[in-house]
């Protein structure tokens, strides 16, 4: 479990500084320790995306919280662009 801590911190810690996604430092490592765990290369890339891609739902949804407690969300915005996703 360290090391699934280590990942997140990681990849934050280096989305924030480099402005870049998580997903673009989260699936590489996610194929390294996928393959250190013996997955069969076969599922290696849809696993590593898959879990990356999992792991932006609760990431969004805790920034959403975060952003809507100090009033930085505009809902009639919100309400207007969500039907297009």
């Amino acid at each position: 479990m360290v090391g699934v801590y280590s990942t997140g911190r990681l990849c934050g810690l280096m989305a924030g500084l480099l402005g870049i996604g998580g997903g673009g430092i989260m699936v590489p490592i996610l194929t390294s320790l996928f393959v250190l765990q013996g997955v069969p290369h076969e599922h290696l890339a849809h696993l590593a995306l898959g879990t990356a891609m999992a792991a932006i739902i609760p990431a969004s949804t805790a920034s959403l919280l975060s952003h809507h407690r100090h009033g930085a969300v505009r809902w009639d915005i919100v309400r207007f662009i969500t039907p297009a996703f």
